[in-house]
């Protein structure tokens, strides 16, 4: 995927955000409801597997219930150019692993504020049935605000399935 593609015949990709081993991040404009959004696009080994399809819709629609301000909200999902990807909100900042990496380790009086943050969204999700599965720095974003987000929800939990 470039930016500047056109995904799904709806979203603008517009800016690489980051990649990692199993997908590419975007910011993306969707162009019915005109709004920014963020949108993971898996691999393409991943995105062919049909198990792997399945799962994924599975906890893509598992993740998509969940609303609670310490959890990225899923969107939308879906299968186009033979690629799977998740439309989540964008979240401006940067995830944990960037900011540990920038500042340094945490003293007390900054890190309990945001555990206690990624414990109220984690804490949710097992209340609704859903387990992450891969809980990291990486997938908690922090908003300037100082607001933290965990996401990855459905993807991790259909890597693990």
């Amino acid at each position: 995927m470039n930016e500047g593609t056109l995904l799904n015949n709806r979203y603008q990709l517009l800016e690489k955000l980051g990649a990692g081993g199993m997908a590419e991040v975007f910011r993306a404009r969707d162009s019915v409801l005109d709004r920014i959004v963020a949108i993971k696009v898996l691999r393409k080994d991943y995105s062919s597997n049909p198990d792997f399809q399945e799962h994924f819709r599975t906890e893509a629609r598992a993740a998509a219930n969940l609303s609670h301000p310490n959890i990225v909200t899923v969107h939308d999902f879906g299968f186009a150019d033979n690629l799977l990807f998740i439309v989540m909100e964008n979240i401006p900042g940067k995830d944990l692993k960037q900011l540990i990496r920038q500042r340094g380790r945490f003293t007390v009086e900054a890190g309990i504020p945001l555990i206690i943050q990624a414990c109220a969204g984690l804490g949710y999700a097992h209340r609704a049935g859903l387990i992450h599965c891969d809980v990291k720095p990486h997938n908690m974003l922090i908003s300037p605000d100082n607001r933290l987000k965990v996401t990855d929800f459905g993807i991790a939990r259909a890597l693990a399935t």
